[in-house]
């Protein structure tokens, strides 16, 4: 250590040394003074018994010294001097390596909180998240992508509860409602109190809950004395008994507290699928195994319950894939993408550095003639390219701090799970330290190894003449590279930016213009009955379409656009009733009348619901174009009744409405019932309100018109439905807009890395095309030879890069809608961009030839 610190303070250690070494002199010279001899010749003899005191100095440093980090040090210092002399050069290659460096960073630190850090549970892997998977005769593509994913049965659940043992613990939550065990699978101990015992999950548990730590700090403001008290939740007081620490919760359910959830085996015969479940693995049970038994179990299951369970399964998937499966690809991809950038950039400091250093070449050469060996040549080259990459990685960080910001700013809270994880931090600054290391092998080792091997003697001879250059093939290479890599970069960035336009531009089938939404939830400590409840949502829907600027308003249980729906089974009375399990399903909308109107979605046939749609009346149904066409193929459905496996039993069918999407953009409109809001109430529910004015500027009114009817109701998401439709395509954008950017950005690289081998190639052809001048050389058909240079390097760029384009687009398959990844029309728009670029890039390069005077260009020796 004391070696390693010597390093940093050599002045001191050389007066320490030459201090020690005159005491020595000193003390011999006393000695010999002392034996009898003379001052004088004393120390003459002193100084010959010693020897030669500056080797021994020289010897002592040497004991000192860490070889390789000196010589390091040195290099640096030589190559910081090198750099600072060449400014321009020294900013060009720091910016260019900045923005792969930078892109590179902000890409890692993405995925380094969404996908790589664990979720902050205990052994997370052991952890699953069960599913039932419904029958292809009930899957739609209502249910998004991951159609095998459907909410439990409380009576599945309680029979995988008693039958696996495969699981640890298995629990089942409900929004903040969760089952004793819940905790326990997560393997998460509360920072106060407890968590809830099994006693307290029954059908007549006491009313208790465990709160988040977020709502402890803001209700109780982190009062540990908050145990114990009461809070109301849902109309009902509640005992607190614990309070969860800071970051528990499920990124996929997320609650603020939680309460217990009694699962009644008899009551729950009836109800339908609801559930999420999650279960901890055994120890050294593999998600195999477990799965194998969880497939025997659901047979069985349907065995036993025909009617609710034929051909239905179940599966299991780990938490952290259920949490950012959906996300993985789309953050993979563009961080292959940000990989082709920085590889361009390299490619483009490797040019620079190539052209550099031919104009070096003398220097280099008088260098070996002194002595320099290979080695020292490289690792002072190496050196400066470290410096550079240092200084690029220095400013990628702090562009890549500033990207981070600019993303997480722009996001939705559901668009990128995990997102608010996303932070600088050491391990940010590592991985940026590390790339820049990298990055100095990437583009410094070609040039470095090219111009150590220069011949002393040819270069020498050059005299005052400009350098040859060398390394004009591998030059071309890169540029060839860097077209290529840009090539799949932009054809990327048109196929989703062609798939995001044809998402946008899809026919939703209802208007987005002018309506508010804002979200509900109704207490079930008040509005318990069907009654009472259907009756409070007339009455605020009533007062709304009171006020002043509205033209319709309107309630719905799941929101168009947000990613859920609800569905069911029915059956024709006019037919026989189908065998158990056979039922045919459809999704099911819970709306108040002028829902059409407000949505503007078309009536086709019949009539809207209305104020004579009441609890005392037969239940109206209003089924969409869809339905109509898939049962009731060539009939006429206005009339038909139907049994119904909801909280309405039956119903008759009044009205045909037009198609429209309901999950997302992306999935087609499904066959659709829509129920009466005033006939089958529900407790969640959504107002959508047309207005005249903007819709935000009508917001604090219609709260106020709400808080009317009930001061305690809470409202949230309080948006425009303009947002909704945004919100709902975020993600798609984010990708479309970060991988646009990136192809830009190594389009721009790769034009400049062509404009620089061009522009190097014709200064150092001035004297050649001075002569040829001279000796009667048209100009146009130079200019056509700097041009003819540029298209072959783009025309070779261009063949490589259709056919890794041809390859690597297929990766986006997952991400494209309603366009192929070898879409013909992309791939030749982008050809076309790119040659464009080659021209603009070769375009002054080209002129510099037309101008070149060969008067002039035949004086420099």
């Amino acid at each position: 250590m004391r070696r390693f610190l010597q390093l940093f303070h050599r002045p001191r250690l050389d007066r320490e040394i030459a201090g020690e070494i005159a005491a020595h002199l000193e003390e011999k010279t006393e000695e010999l003074i002392e034996s009898g001899m003379e001052p004088a010749e004393a120390r003459l003899a002193a100084r010959a018994q010693f020897g030669n005191s500056t080797a021994i100095l020289e010897n002592s440093r040497e004991m000192w010294r860490f070889t390789a980090i000196e010589t390091l040090l040195r290099d640096l210092r030589i190559g910081a001097r090198a750099l600072r002399h060449a400014p321009l050069f020294t900013a060009a290659a720091a910016a260019t390596l900045a923005l792969g460096i930078g892109a590179n960073t902000a890409m890692f630190s993405l995925i380094d909180a969404v996908l790589l850090r664990p979720l902050p549970f205990p052994e997370s892997r052991r952890i699953m998240v069960v599913w039932e998977r419904p029958p292809k005769s009930v899957v739609t593509a209502s249910l998004g992508t991951r159609h095998h994913q459907n909410p439990v049965s409380p009576v599945n659940f309680l029979d995988w509860r008693d039958r696996m043992r495969s699981f640890e613990g298995i629990a089942a939550l409900n929004g903040p409602l969760v089952t004793s065990e819940f905790f326990h699978v997560l393997g998460v101990r509360p920072l106060l109190g407890r968590t809830f015992a099994a006693s307290e999950c029954g059908p007549n548990g006491p009313p208790v809950a465990v709160l988040g730590y977020n709502l402890w700090h803001r209700q109780f403001g982190g009062d540990p004395a908050a145990v114990g008290r009461t809070i109301r939740i849902l109309d009902v007081p509640h005992t607190i008994v614990g309070v969860m620490p800071e970051g528990f919760d499920l990124p996929f359910a997320h609650a603020d507290f939680w309460i217990p959830m009694p699962i009644d085996r008899a009551a729950a015969e009836d109800e339908g699928r609801y559930l999420t479940v999650i279960a901890r693995l055994r120890p050294g049970v593999s998600v195999a195994r477990a799965q194998a038994e969880l497939d025997g179990v659901a047979r069985r299951m349907a065995v036993e319950r025909p009617v609710t369970n034929r051909d239905w399964g179940a599966g299991m998937v780990p938490i952290d894939e259920q949490v950012t499966g959906e996300v993985a690809p789309a953050l993979w991809l563009l961080f292959g993408a940000v990989t082709f950038v920085l590889l361009i950039a390299a490619g483009n400091v490797a040019n620079l550095l190539m052209m550099r250093g031919a104009q070096r070449q003398r220097e280099i050469a008088l260098r070996a003639a002194l002595g320099a060996g290979r080695g020292r040549i490289v690792s002072q080259l190496l050196s400066e390219s470290l410096l550079l990459s240092l200084a690029g990685g220095v400013l990628g960080v702090g562009l890549a701090v500033g990207g981070l910001r600019a993303i997480t700013a722009s996001l939705p809270t559901l668009a990128l799970p995990r997102v608010e994880n996303v932070h600088v931090d050491a391990r940010m600054l590592l991985f940026s330290f590390a790339l820049s290391l990298v990055t100095t092998l990437v583009f410094g080792l070609a040039p470095a190894l090219t111009f150590a091997r220069t011949d002393p003697n040819a270069a020498l001879k050059l005299g005052n003449q400009r350098a040859t250059g060398r390394g004009g093939r591998f030059r071309a290479l890169l540029v060839v590279v860097e077209v290529a890599l840009s090539l799949v970069l932009l054809a990327g960035a048109g196929l989703l930016a062609r798939s995001f336009l044809n998402q946008i531009g899809v026919s939703r089938g209802f208007r987005i213009d002018r309506i508010l939404t804002m979200r509900m939830f109704f207490s079930p400590g008040r509005y318990w009955d069907d009654r009472r409840r259907g009756r409070y949502v007339d009455e605020i829907v009533h007062r709304v379409r009171g006020l002043p600027g509205v033209e319709a308003a309107s309630s719905v249980n799941l929101l168009p656009m947000t990613g859920v729906v609800s569905g069911s089974g029915f059956r024709r009375m006019d037919r026989p009733e189908p065998a158990p399990g056979t039922q045919p399903t459809a999704d099911f909308v819970v709306v108040s009348p002028q829902y059409f109107q407000v949505m503007g979605i078309p009536l086709e046939h019949g009539r809207d619901f209305d104020e004579h749609d009441t609890m005392a009346t037969e239940p109206a149904v209003v089924v969409n174009r869809a339905f109509a066409d898939k049962f009731f193929p060539g009939e006429n459905p206005m009339g038909k009744r139907l049994g119904l496996n909801w909280n309405v039993t039956h119903g008759v069918i009044v009205g045909i409405c037009a198609n429209a999407r309901q999950t997302s953009l992306v999935v087609a409109p499904q066959a659709t019932l829509f129920l009466a809001q005033a006939q089958g109430p529900m407790y969640i529910g959504a107002l959508v309100v047309r207005t005249r004015l903007a819709p935000l500027a009508m917001a604090r009114a219609v709260q106020e018109a709400v808080r009317t009817v009930d001061p305690e109701q809470e409202i949230s998401d309080v948006e425009s439905m303009e947002q909704v439709v945004a919100q709902s395509v975020a993600r798609p954008r984010l990708e479309s807009v970060l991988l646009a950017i990136f192809a830009v950005l190594a389009t721009v690289l790769a034009a400049i890395g062509l404009y620089g081998v061009l522009a190097y190639s014709v200064t150092q052809r001035t004297r050649e095309i001075g002569i040829r001048m001279a000796l009667g050389a048209d100009r146009s058909q130079l200019v056509r030879g700097v041009v003819r240079d540029a298209f072959g390097l783009m025309l070779a760029g261009l063949v490589a890069g259709l056919a890794a384009s041809l390859v690597l687009t297929r990766l986006l398959a997952s991400l494209l809608y309603e366009v192929k990844p070898t879409d013909p029309p992309t791939l030749l728009a982008v050809c076309g961009l790119l040659l464009l670029v080659g021209v603009c890039a070769a375009w002054i390069p080209a002129r510099r030839v037309a101008a070149v005077d060969p008067v002039r260009s035949l004086r420099w020796e």
